[in-house]
């Protein structure tokens, strides 16, 4: 067959089938279209062989394998047969016809195994074409020369010294590698495959461990900060806390040690040279000065030979001339990298152990000193208990406070004690409209400003100029603002407003109010008529001022003091007969006859009843010996027809403007607490209070 050399006209697209089997390609040769086939046979029959190393052109690749000996021993045999392909179309397919390899193959399978059979007779025969599994090594032991065996039979022939001919097996290991001869085991990718997935654990641990860590750090951080922030308040006010908190606070300190320690980018041995060193300074091995040397001593101590490039406490020892050096040699070194490799695995997994040996300790820390402080908690607060002896504390008895200042609350100007024992202060300024207090211990009271704004914007309108506070059976709050002009003698009706709401916890609900109550006042011909007569002359309601609100529990009426206008020189108290209705069913308010009181010619500045007395408590502003105004306490059994009796307090004239006044209960024991509106906001001087025994007041 003649096939054109001609390499310059010739080109071959190949594409292959099957691994030893056969390809097709594209072939233009001469203008000629052309199909071809040839074997990719080896010499001895293998057909593993990649075609496209027998065919890189269609000239002298196609010759050199129809040239190839097939493994029969007949060279050149090999069909090629060249058809030409579609004309015109410049194509041509190159296949390979894989009977004739095939055959070959066989033949010498067959080969092989007669001469196995020539070489052991015993060895039972194979079917054509296959050999038998575990067939016996040339290289096995000889038997016993000395003659038979113990079963009798005959002494085989041992084969000829020499090397052994190599089987499936022995090529297996010599291509992966010897097995027990000290070479590596497994093929290069298998190995490399295994230091990249180690490697990548020992990282994905070191830093899970790191994350772990930071989790300590964030909560016992936020831990500490909370109970040092806070402390202070909390063991004023429960001295009992004290101990577990002590606790908590100092294992929740060691726990973030330890997590700090983890999270600490050290070396793997450096607690355990600080732990040797600090050893050997007991035992006097060593000085304080040595610390420097015990730590450093670690991997500084090993020899220049045995550095491990691929670990950085070794690397940055190094020049970087050094460090370029030993580089190469070590990609020179196929076994020396592995031994790095190796080494640096193991140092990961060393700094991996070290990180969660002090992760533990931290966690354990925390675990146990979060359970001991729970514990200790309820074991101080059980002796307490147990035994109030312990203590140390003793009963507070409450006295005469003074005067005393408050924080944040400047115009008091209506006090009422909730049904909880809590305070609840109202005040003329609108954005501080609404204020509630706790009781201390020794009967201070405790202001919390951020709870009264919530308060005050939970009733959802603007309160201005409260004046008045009470409360009924049903414990319905009544609050009145003071239906006054503005300075410029102007109405407003955030000045016009009767409230009816409740209390309870933090929140303020049941809201309703009545805004015509000035109108009605002004308007109701009976209360105008009986004014003109008690005071002998109109009194005119546009001067009207509203500072005192009492609920009469006797009676159900509302009591409205006014501060003006007056009757003459006396007070007017106008009581509201139907103040249920009036919320409840929208009513017009229904007045009583009004109530004339003497009270030396000052308006009433506050109206409170006072259960202890059993009667009410009035304050207003009278005229002092130096023309001066002073504030002045009046008691009132509630009948019209009785006077008021002033009380003789002296202390009282300490405080100017008094406004507030209310019957309080402090720990189980009565007290009147008195409030004065004559604090600063623009100076930032706050008013002040006074909370009394009953046994000070005179008559």
């Amino acid at each position: 067959m003649t096939v054109s050399d001609d390499p310059q006209t010739e080109q071959l697209d190949k594409s292959t089938v099957a691994k030893g089997r056969g390809i097709t390609g594209k072939v233009r040769a001469g203008g000629r279209d052309l199909a071809a086939s040839a074997s990719t046979a080896g010499p001895e029959g293998e057909t593993g062989r990649e075609p496209s190393r027998t065919m890189t052109g269609l000239g002298s690749s196609l010759k050199a394998a129809a040239d190839r000996p097939h493994a029969d021993g007949a060279g050149g045999d090999t069909p090629l047969n060249v058809t030409p392909a579609v004309p015109g179309t410049g194509d041509a397919t190159v296949s390979i016809d894989v009977s004739r390899v095939k055959k070959s193959k066989d033949k010498k399978k067959k080969k092989k195994s007669a001469a196995a059979k020539a070489a052991d007779p015993a060895r039972p025969a194979a079917p054509d074409g296959y050999v038998l599994p575990n067939a016996p090594d040339t290289e096995a032991a000889s038997p016993d020369p000395a003659g038979p065996t113990a079963e009798g039979t005959a002494p085989r022939e041992t084969a000829p010294p020499g090397p052994a001919a190599p089987t499936a097996a022995t090529k297996k290991r010599s291509k992966d590698g010897a097995d027990d001869d000290g070479k590596p085991l497994g093929t290069s990718k298998a190995v490399e495959t295994m230091f990249r997935n180690a490697v990548r654990a020992e990282l994905d641990i070191i830093a899970l461990a790191a994350t772990k860590a930071n989790i300590m750090i964030s909560l016992n951080g936020f831990i500490i900060s909370a109970l040092m922030i806070s402390g202070a308040f909390l063991f004023n006010s429960s001295p009992g806390f004290l101990f577990p908190a002590g606790v908590f606070l100092l294992t929740s300190a060691a726990s973030i040690v330890f997590a700090l320690l983890a999270a600490s980018p050290e070396r793997a041995d450096l607690i355990a040279s600080i732990w040797t060193w600090g050893r050997d300074v007991v035992a006097r091995r060593a000085r304080l000065r040595d610390l420097r040397d015990y730590v450093m001593r670690g991997r500084d101590a090993r020899p220049p030979d045995e550095l491990n490039l691929l670990i950085y406490e070794d690397r940055v020892r190094m020049t970087r001339d050094e460090h370029w050096d030993r580089m190469q040699a070590l990609l020179r070194d196929r076994d020396g990298i592995y031994h790095r490799m190796t080494d640096q695995l193991y140092w990961l997994g060393q700094m991996a152990n070290h990180k969660f040996k002090l992760l533990n300790v931290s966690y354990t820390v925390f675990r146990w000193g979060l359970l001991a402080s729970v514990l200790t908690f309820f074991t101080v607060k059980s002796t307490v208990a147990l035994f109030p002896g312990l203590s140390g504390e003793r009963p507070v008895r409450l006295q005469n406070l003074g005067i005393a200042e408050f924080s944040d609350i400047y115009e008091p100007s209506a006090v009422q004690q909730l049904p909880d024992g809590r305070i609840l202060v109202v005040e003329d300024e609108a954005k501080r409209a609404v204020s509630v207090m706790t009781l201390a211990e020794d009967g201070s009271l405790v202001e919390d400003s951020t709870a009264d704004l919530r308060l005050t914007r939970a009733f959802g309108r603007k309160l201005s100029d409260l004046e008045g506070l009470s409360i009924d059976q049903t414990e319905n709050i009544y609050a009145i603002t003071s239906h006054s002009a503005t300075a410029k003698g102007e109405r407003s009706p955030d000045r016009e407003q009767l409230l009816r709401f409740r209390i309870s916890g933090s929140t303020v609900g049941d809201i309703a109010s009545v805004t015509n109550l000035r109108d009605a006042l002004a308007g109701d011909a009976a209360l105008a008529e009986a004014l003109r007569g008690a005071a002998g002359e109109p009194v005119d309601m546009g001067k009207l001022n509203i500072e005192g609100l009492a609920f009469h529990q006797q009676t159900g009426q509302l009591l409205l003091g006014l501060r003006a206008p007056k009757a003459g020189d006396r007070s007017i108290i106008i009581p509201i007969r139907n103040p249920g209705a009036m919320f409840d069913e929208a009513a017009a308010p229904a007045f009583g006859a009004p109530i004339l009181l003497d009270l030396q010619d000052g308006g009433i500045r506050a109206l409170s009843f006072d259960p202890v007395l059993g009667a009410f408590l009035i304050v207003n502003e009278i005229e002092g010996d130096d023309d001066n105004k002073v504030s002045q306490l009046w008691t009132w059994s509630g009948d019209p027809a009785v006077a008021a009796e002033p009380i003789a307090l002296p202390e009282i004239i300490n405080l100017n403007n008094v406004e507030s006044i209310d019957s309080v209960m402090v720990h189980g024991e009565p007290r009147l607490l008195i409030m004065s509106d004559e604090g600063d906001p623009k100076k930032n001087r706050p008013a002040r209070y006074m909370m009394l025994d009953y046994g000070q007041l005179g008559g």
